[in-house]
């Protein structure tokens, strides 16, 4: 099946997006973790099914604290959607 065939995945409930970005601004331990895995960041959290959209690409940079907390909003806001196959949370150019 081609990618642009695909159901892109249902959004995060909104709990989880809050503690997810509650910890990405504040949590230095978190943040490392969520850049090595983030399927284990985000079942740290409780989740038990994370999906591609939670994949950093190679080479991507996380989101600084501050970025994140300017653009909260729109973060939660697309979190909670329907997903595509781009991580949110990657540099916020452009976001």
């Amino acid at each position: 099946m081609a990618q642009e065939d695909k159901i892109p995945p249902a959004g995060l409930h909104p709990r989880l997006v809050r503690k997810l970005l509650d910890n990405l601004e504040g949590n230095e331990e978190f943040r490392a973790l969520f850049q090595e895995s983030p399927e284990k960041a985000l079942r740290s959290l409780g989740y038990t099914d994370p999906w591609a959209c939670m994949t950093l690409a190679s080479g991507a940079k996380l989101a600084s604290p501050e970025q994140i907390k300017a653009q909260r909003n729109k973060l939660e806001d697309a979190m909670v959607g329907i997903q595509g196959y781009l991580c949110p949370l990657e540099s916020q150019e452009g976001f």
